[in-house]
């Protein structure tokens, strides 16, 4: 009776560590847990090349045909740009979705393509991508994956780093006209960019309108006082973070662009410099 009762004890303790290693295993499985893998199976790596298709189509589209809008999986199809399997939204055992987001004044065109497994499987990968052309994956068990999930194959040039090059020219071309302005039209002072444009010092960019190329920018422009030198800061973030832009940038009467990753936040004079 001694050695059973000298057991249970051991026994309760093995099976609370073996409960907690299930519970473990069970919380890796959850889908905000669960890391994609590096190595794709044959399945997924045709998924992954589909998707790359349709981002190829989809830019072919805006270019060529949809006056800078993009397209359905239909309308791919009748131009010749995707396969009329693919077009019937379902290749390799998965579903591939696509939502078009049209221009409108202030936002750029672009799209959201899911491809997630038709049935749910162990560890079967759901995937996303948008315009910007990164595509993030998970195992979703079975829903569809989104731009929070992970990036499995980040995007080399594509419309997010397109404006991120623009908005940088666009700056520095507002830093030459402040220059000008301050030392014409402004007698000392810098201008705002309702008084660059009208002097037609900044008639492009940022100068036509505070939201372009899916950034939204912010300036101040302060007047000499008796302690202090005139100044500008002007700085522009991203209008939908990690879709339209990465990046933050500022630049101020020093003519130092600075920018940052900063999570959407606006950038300032204590970010580093950049360059393209």
């Amino acid at each position: 009776m001694k050695l059973k009762f000298r057991a249970f004890p051991s026994l309760f303790l093995l099976s609370i560590v073996l409960a907690s290693a299930v519970a473990a295993q069970k919380s890796d499985n959850s889908p905000d847990a669960f890391t994609p893998p590096t190595n794709f199976s044959g399945t997924e790596h045709y998924v992954l090349n589909s998707l790359r298709m349709l981002h190829s189509a989809e830019m072919t589209y805006r270019n060529a045909v949809g006056n800078g809008n993009y397209s359905s999986l239909q309308l791919l199809q009748q131009a010749d740009l995707i396969d009329p399997v693919l077009a019937t939204g379902v290749r390799y055992g998965y579903r591939f979705t696509v939502v078009v987001r049209f221009a409108t004044a202030t936002t750029q065109p672009g799209y959201d393509i899911t491809a997630t497994p038709v049935q749910r499987r162990p560890r079967a990968l759901s995937f996303y991508m948008n315009e910007a052309c990164d595509i993030h994956a998970a195992d979703r068990l079975g829903r569809d994956a989104n731009i929070a999930d992970p990036v499995v194959e980040p995007c080399g040039t594509s419309i997010r780093t397109e404006n991120e090059a623009f908005a940088m020219d666009s700056m520095r071309t507002l830093n030459s006209a402040e220059a000008t302005y301050a030392s014409t039209y402004g007698a000392g002072q810098y201008g705002t960019t309702a008084q660059l444009y009208n002097t037609d010092l900044y008639v492009s960019g940022f100068g036509l309108s505070y939201i372009w190329r899916g950034y939204t920018s912010q300036m101040t422009v302060t007047p000499t006082t008796a302690t202090m030198p005139a100044r500008f800061t002007f700085s522009i973030v991203p209008n939908v973070y990690g879709r339209t832009g990465l990046r933050s940038f500022y630049i101020d009467e020093t003519g130092v662009l600075r920018g940052a990753d900063k999570n959407g936040a606006p950038a300032d004079q204590n970010d580093p410099p950049v360059s393209y």
